[in-house]
């Protein structure tokens, strides 16, 4: 399991109302029918299942909204990024869009006791919590 945050997200406050959709549904939201996606993939083979990463950035300045440059900004992102700053949803949601900018040099971390949900067949549930001592994800059980 990967123990950084990186690529384009959207937050909570943003998407929270949504979460715990079907992948169908998702798939709709966030615009995940580009090119070699792998949910296009899940969707064909009839998969109904998605992670969901919930939590804070230890790093919060490493994020940044991406404009492309009729926006001024510099980046050049192909689909699904729409470089004005919101995902290019295919429902009637109107969704602010980030990159959050995690290389080999730069990692960004989440905080400690961020989650990432499971969602399968629309039912959503804890998959793994970070360990920021260990710089991990490790799976959630229940106690």
């Amino acid at each position: 399991m990967c123990n950084t945050i990186g690529g384009f997200v959207t937050r909570k406050d943003d998407y929270g109302h949504l979460m715990g959709q079907d992948l169908q549904d998702t798939y709709k939201h966030l615009a995940l029918d580009y090119s070699d996606s792998p949910y296009t993939k899940a969707l064909e083979n009839g998969q109904d299942r998605y992670l969901v990463f919930e939590g804070r950035l230890a790093k919060p300045k490493q994020s940044e909204i991406p404009y492309g440059n009729r926006f001024g900004g510099t980046h050049n992102d192909g689909l699904p990024c729409t470089l004005n700053g919101f995902i290019a949803c295919r429902s009637d949601e109107v969704l602010p869009e980030f990159y959050v900018k995690s290389t080999p040099e730069y990692p960004q971390y989440p905080e400690h006791g961020s989650v990432i949900w499971a969602v399968e067949d629309g039912v959503k549930r804890k998959a793994a919590v970070y360990e920021f001592k260990d710089k991990r994800f490790v799976p959630y059980t229940e106690e």
